[in-house]
Parts: structure tokens; sequence; C-alpha cells
């Protein structure tokens, strides 16, 4: 198991970057957006991200593979949402973090999202692709060039 390039699991890394938001949007009030059905998006977003990540964390374990970044992958999994996407517990948490961001209508939620993409999309996945290309091989590569990263 090599150590992963983040520190914090990505769920603990999102729940940070929330409550920081949380914080400064008491701390320091910004102006908040007007978002057409924002609740109603929120709350579809909410589920959406809670269904997705579960559903991603559920076919890891029927494939008995571990779900802890770092972990040396045992079986290369493309059933259940990994048809449609290849990181759906990452998409999960990213709609999540949306919903959060229509939810409180605070510029503050607006970070979360984008901070957690840049740092799960540009350090962590590659990190990950890579152990499942050294794991897998040919497979892999036929996996990732038939179904996209995130959508």
């Amino acid at each position: 198991m090599r150590p992963p390039p983040i520190l914090l699991p990505p769920p603990i890394l999102m729940l940070v970057l929330l409550l920081a938001s949380a914080l400064l949007t008491y701390l320091v009030p910004a102006p908040s957006i007007t978002i057409p059905f924002g609740g109603l998006l929120a709350l579809l977003l909410m589920i959406a991200g809670i269904g997705c990540s579960a559903a991603g964390f559920f076919t890891f374990k029927r494939g008995g593979t571990p779900v802890r970044p770092g972990a040396d992958p045992t079986t290369l999994v493309l059933t259940g949402p990994y048809r449609f996407t290849r990181n759906p517990m990452y998409l999960g948490v990213l709609l999540f973090s949306v919903g959060c961001l229509f939810a409180t209508r605070s510029l503050w939620f607006l970070a979360p999202p984008i901070l957690f993409f840049l740092v799960i999309n540009f350090s962590l996945i590659p990190f990950e692709e890579g152990l499942l290309r050294d794991r897998f091989g040919s497979e892999y590569e036929t996996y990732r060039r038939r179904v996209r990263r995130w959508l």
C-alpha cells in the first residue's frame, strides 16, 4: 500500500471544506446568491450525491476491493455506477457540496466543490489510476477509454 498524495480521506476533506465555509459564512457574511428553485435543486443534488457515493461504496464492498485511497486494488470493479463514471464516490461528494451551495446561497460555499475537484482530479485520481494501471494493465486501459473519469 502506497500513501495517497492527500492527507485526509476525500469525505473528510469535503467535511473540512464545508465546515470552513460555514464558519466563514458566520464570521464574514458574503452576499447571498439567488438561485431559482434553489431549495429543490439543493435537495435533489444532495440526495443524488449521497446515492451516487453510496452506490459506489457498496459496489466496491460487493466486489471485495478496498475503498480506502492508496490501498492496493484487488478487483477491477466494472459494474453498478462504474459503468457510467470511473469515480462515483467522488462525483457523489462533489454533487453533495454543490447542493450545499444551493441550500446556503452563500458565496463561501462555492469554494468547497472547486477546491475538492482540483485536489481530487489533479492529485488523487491520477495516483489511483496509476495503481489500477499497474495492477490491471490493458484491462484497466480498455475500461478507462470506455468510461469517463467524471461523467
